[in-house]
């Protein structure tokens, strides 16, 4: 049980007598997340790196390094807070490369084909 109030020093807490800085704590969530879902990122330099691949974390944190503070550090953050969010989409790699072959191939998407997949994607098939 945590104690309020002059428990808290310094973000500190006291929990049944002894003092813990909860730094073993993960901010992750409990519950698996079901398809489609993705873990929410941090609107943090280090939340976003944190949830970029390695190659794609390297070029972020150059541009952040680069940016001005300002407009341009905001834009930056917000494309690279989606990419991150994006990244944790499973194969998204491969299904991008596959709608750009067939988009380049003349492939085209039927007005009828989208509705399909949203009422598929939404459960009402």
């Amino acid at each position: 049980m945590l104690s309020v109030g002059p428990g808290k020093v310094s973000g500190v807490l006291v929990e049944r007598g002894r003092r813990t800085d909860r730094s073993d704590m993960s901010a992750q969530p409990v519950e698996p997340l079901l398809p489609g879902q993705v873990h929410r990122v941090p609107r943090t330099i280090k939340g976003i790196a944190d949830c970029l691949p390695r190659e794609k974390r390297d070029q972020f944190l150059g541009e952040v390094m680069d940016a001005r503070f300002g407009p341009e550090l905001t834009n930056l953050l917000s494309g690279w807070h989606a990419e991150a969010m994006f990244s944790q989409v499973p194969d998204r790699e491969e299904r991008r490369a596959r709608a750009t072959e067939e988009m380049r191939a003349g492939r085209k998407i039927s007005l009828e084909e989208i509705r399909a997949g949203r009422r598929f994607r939404s459960g009402n098939e």
